[in-house]
């Protein structure tokens, strides 16, 4: 019997949630195995001594969240980042563009409507949002937000069989039924904005679709909706930087933008949830990433 660890740091939960919609897989997993650890599932105070899997979902954000990671390191066999904030250190990350200080002071000092302009009694913040993997070993990946049901039930399911998952290596343009021509828009279009032609790729219509630098797996439904792809499942195997990799995609288009694409303005699009763990993060360091 398999003891299982299932936790959220930065008061992440939503990936949690949807690895209940696993619904009879979970039964089965949870009936041969063990759950000894899942706030948000059971009532359980100490981390345990044995774990053989961890799940861990959420990114680091306090010196506390370090010290909680790296116990559970130590506790146990495997452990799995589940999620893009636990693998890349996902939306939270784009905090990382300013200081710490200075955004507290933003939303809770000069916001109107703040209880005396005071800071919340907090544990002690890192400098910035992190992804779990800089401050512990990290066995296997499930990325997204929230992630596919697939991917954590292939991923359990393998491990639990002694099997190694399975690991994806398209991106989420090979799944997406849209039909690519090769020209592309002379502007840029909002999401707002209607698309001109319901059949043709939304990058050649002009959206910052964020599928060639996407891992794939999830079967393109953004796009396959009329929706851009945001890259919520971090970068393709292929490319360890997100948003490098889309610029490279976004060459075409660009050269034939007049007005409306400025890259400090879109870092967001680029970099949405892996900001953090960018090699242009590492860049601007001057350093390394832990492993």
């Amino acid at each position: 019997m398999v003891k299982i660890l299932l936790l959220g740091l930065s008061g992440d939960s939503g990936c949690q949630v949807a690895a209940l919609g696993l619904h009879d897989k979970l039964v089965k997993i949870l009936t041969a195995n063990e759950l000894v650890y899942a706030p948000t599932l059971i009532d359980a105070k100490e981390i345990p001594e044995k774990i053989d899997v961890a799940i861990i979902e959420g990114g680091l954000r306090t010196e506390h969240e370090i010290e909680v990671i790296k116990k559970i390191r130590s506790n146990s066999s495997i452990m799995i980042a589940i999620g893009s904030c636990a693998c890349f250190g996902g939306i939270p990350g784009l905090a990382n563009l300013k200081e710490g200080k200075i955004l507290l002071n933003k939303i809770y000092v000069e916001q109107k409507g703040t209880a005396l302009g005071q800071l919340p009694l907090v544990d002690k913040l890192l400098p910035e949002q992190v992804p779990i993997h800089n401050s512990v070993k990290v066995d296997y990946t499930i990325p997204g937000c929230p992630p596919e049901v697939g991917d954590i039930a292939n991923t359990l399911v393998s491990l639990l069989s002694g099997n190694q998952p399975p690991i994806n290596m398209t991106d989420v343009c090979e799944k997406c039924p849209r039909e690519r021509v090769g020209t592309y828009a002379n502007k840029l279009i909002r999401i707002h904005e209607d698309v001109s032609d319901p059949q043709r790729c939304l990058l050649e219509q002009g959206f910052l679709c964020m599928g060639p630098a996407t891992m794939g797996g999830c079967g393109a439904p953004c796009p396959s909706a009329g929706m851009p792809c945001d890259g919520c499942r971090g970068p393709t195997i292929q490319n360890s930087d997100q948003g490098l990799t889309m610029l490279d995609a976004l060459t075409s288009l660009i050269s034939q933008v007049k007005d409306g694409f400025d890259l400090s303005q879109n870092v967001g699009v680029l970099y949405r949830y892996t900001y953090p763990d960018s090699n242009l993060v590492k860049l601007f360091k001057g350093g390394e990433k832990n492993e």
